[in-house]
């Protein structure tokens, strides 16, 4: 038995993947107050901009991507670091399936006066001929059950390097506590950076793991903006007893006089990189 664990087949490891993806899907659908919105990203896109946060892993993707690369950026969000790289000398392909998402990174390459080539389109794209010296998928994978095509894709498009970026958990574990006090249940969290590495051990990639962190314990957020944040995080709908709750167990916990102490979502970040398996 602990060799299974420890040593899992591809297909182990894929399928357990699918399955913390399927039990976060199945708990979101049940507790989720509010209905949910055409686009996802509608009423945070800005925040994926450049400079919308804090981008703790650009560093160690600028020495992994030179400049005149071809980067396929799958899920390029605001332009976090589709921008960045452009700006560097890249060739960037973006691809993004969010509406909101695409008008935030087309704002933000005309303001840093880059140029990008813009696909609004999910992935695996159906029939893609584009090939990339460098992909990257920056906090894309989380919730996608059938990562194995995913991946699959990622690599059959990629001459170079493939470059996953993952939190080191999934969305929401820091607000467990809060999540299980409001729901009366745990949260099922969705696989992350460990998972990750797991799968492409599976698979029998060779990888790096290069781990960046902020090194602190707590994040100080504006009041409603904090409120907003685990609102979201919570699937809770504004002025509800479940988000009353929430605001009274955020103050008791981490109510500062200058905001809330939120605690740190992401206390490390991994940048996984992987060479493609040759081509026949």
């Amino acid at each position: 038995m602990a060799m299974n664990v420890l040593r899992p087949t591809e297909e182990e490891a894929l399928a357990a993947w699918a399955a913390l993806v399927a039990a976060d899907a199945e708990q979101v659908a049940r507790v989720r107050e509010p209905e949910p919105p055409a686009d996802h990203y509608g009423a945070v896109a800005h925040r994926f901009r450049p400079g919308g946060m804090e981008a703790l892993e650009w560093p160690v993707l600028d020495a992994l991507i030179s400049p005149g690369e071809r980067v396929l950026d799958i899920g390029a969000g605001g332009g976090r670091f589709a921008v960045p790289l452009a700006r560097k000398g890249c060739r960037v392909v973006a691809v993004e399936p969010s509406e909101a998402m695409r008008r935030t990174l087309a704002g933000a390459a005309a303001e840093a006066g880059v140029e990008l080539e813009v696909h609004p389109v999910g992935w695996p794209a159906a029939g893609w001929s584009i090939d990339a010296d460098v992909s990257l998928a920056a906090h894309v994978c989380y919730d996608i059950a059938e990562v194995g095509p995913f991946l699959d894709a990622m690599e059959r498009h990629t001459r170079r390097l493939c470059i996953g970026v993952f939190a080191q958990s999934g969305r929401g574990v820091a607000l467990a506590p809060l999540f299980e006090a409001v729901h009366g249940e745990p949260l099922q969290a969705l696989p992350a950076l460990r998972e990750f590495v797991a799968l492409l051990g599976a698979r029998n990639r060779r990888f790096e793991v290069r781990t960046v962190s902020k090194g602190v314990e707590e994040e100080l957020t504006e009041r409603e903006e904090a409120f907003e944040l685990a609102r979201r995080m919570l699937w809770l709908a504004a002025g509800g007893e479940k988000e009353r709750r929430m605001r009274e167990l955020m103050e008791r916990w981490w109510g500062r006089a200058e905001g809330i102490a939120l605690p740190v979502q992401r206390r490390f970040i991994g940048v996984v990189s992987w060479e493609p398996p040759r081509r026949e």
